[in-house]
């Protein structure tokens, strides 16, 4: 009975941090868009890096990849600095204004795929 308890105990903690992720679902994966622009704000963190860029007049909020498929891509902390000018494509979010999932970013002429 034990070694039942423990176990649900260990599978109720690991499913947690699963249910406070989010899905794909609310961004637009119709309507890519493009955006070029150079980085205000980088967070390289997880369980995703985000950068705030400039484009189209106003601030975005860009979800990438986790640190880790950052790193393994080769897109790494040091590659993003603040200022530098960096394009991105994927999908505006239905939710909320500003923000978007990117598939991949381009830094002076590399692309890096995230997904």
């Amino acid at each position: 009975m034990r070694r039942l308890a423990v176990a649900i105990a260990a599978a109720t903690a690991l499913a947690v941090p699963a249910l406070a992720h989010h899905g794909w679902g609310s961004y637009d994966a119709a309507n890519p868009v493009t955006l070029k622009g150079p980085i205000r704000k980088m967070e390289f963190v997880n369980p995703h890096v985000h950068l705030d860029i400039e484009s189209e007049g106003k601030t975005w909020e860009l979800t990438l990849a986790p640190p880790f498929r950052m790193n393994n891509r080769g897109a790494i902390e040091t590659l993003l600095p603040v200022g530098r000018v960096v394009t991105a494509y994927g999908y505006k979010s239905k939710v909320r204004d500003g923000e978007m999932r990117a598939e991949w970013i381009e830094v002076e002429g590399k692309r890096y795929e995230l997904r």
